[in-house]
């Protein structure tokens, strides 16, 4: 089967996603570099709505079949599970780290859908979390000379800049893995730098921060655990699902009373991720597991 699977994108993330869907391919998939010369499409979703829309309708005029990895929906310009349960239906299959038939049934789709489509979203789902690359990300056994670790494309998303203001209280240096975020020289900035180099400064924070607003599943967290770092996280569903068993867990404050509650933990003696946890972690975001499930279900 020649599959066609790279993003219109440069996120990182996504990038990874594809990284290990071609590591881990079976020998019956053959990877293309054009989508024309596809049987098969896996299609990015991370919002643009009508952009996706229109690319399932292409692909169905030409019968050619495809699979969905859904990154977003809560956040986009479309939240409601109304406006993408028809594509979803369509889709051979459809991966998320959200529990997307428990979003339906809080949008009132549950009914709609038992009679409409039997075997969604049982039958083409597949709910399974992102991995990591444990042979990278690892505890390289610095000093835990950071306070924090942040990673995002500017100062306001993620946590950035309450990260930021919490490590000035404590009087503690913060890395930032992004543009310059201009407070001050207690704040190392990086970007364009290889895993290895962000797994040694990883490897230097007591805490790794994955507080994107909504949702997400912020790869920092897992990433950053690895090498150490204790991650804190919103208190939402999608969050407690995968990082119950190692995260410090914090309520979705407005921006100011998150400051509050950073520096809080910041001034706690909270252990490292202990050696059990990292077990934990590498055998439940093991890609090779995770990306093999994906590909038995699409075969």
């Amino acid at each position: 089967m020649k599959v066609y699977l790279q993003p219109d994108t440069y996120s990182k993330g996504v990038v990874r996603v594809c990284d290990a869907l071609m590591r881990y391919a079976p020998e019956s998939v053959e990877l293309v570099q054009k989508p024309w010369d596809a049987d098969f499409e896996v299609i990015h979703v991370y919002g643009r709505h009508d952009a996706v829309e229109r690319r399932v309708a292409m692909l169905e005029s030409k019968n050619k079949p495809f699979a969905m990895i859904q990154y977003a929906l809560r956040s986009t310009i479309r939240p409601d599970t109304h406006d993408w349960i028809d594509m979803w239906g369509k889709a051979k299959l459809v991966w998320s780290y959200y529990d997307l038939p428990e979003l339906c049934r809080q949008d009132g789709l549950f009914h709609w859908l038992q009679g409409a489509i039997d075997d969604f979203p049982y039958g083409n789902f597949y709910y399974a979390p992102l991995g990591v690359d444990a042979e990278v990300f690892k505890d390289y056994g610095h000093d835990r000379r950071f306070i924090v670790g942040a990673c995002s494309k500017h100062a306001l998303a993620e946590g950035a800049r309450e990260c930021s203001f919490a490590a000035k209280r404590v009087q503690k240096p913060m890395f930032f893995l992004g543009h310059e975020l201009r407070r001050g020289p207690d704040i190392v900035c990086k970007q364009n730098i290889s895993d290895i180099e962000v797994a040694n400064y990883f490897s230097q924070c007591r805490y790794i921060s994955g507080l994107r607003r909504i949702e997400g599943f912020e790869l920092p967290v897992i990433e950053g655990a690895l090498c150490g770092a204790r991650p804190i996280v919103y208190d939402r569903p999608h969050y407690r699902k995968w990082f119950n068993d190692f995260a410090i867990f914090l309520p979705e404050l407005p921006r100011d009373e998150m400051i509050d509650a950073i520096e809080s933990v910041f001034r706690q003696d909270l252990p490292q991720v202990t050696e059990d946890e990292k077990k934990v972690i590498r055998e439940r975001f093991d890609w090779s597991k995770i990306i093999n499930g994906f590909w038995e279900k699409v075969l």
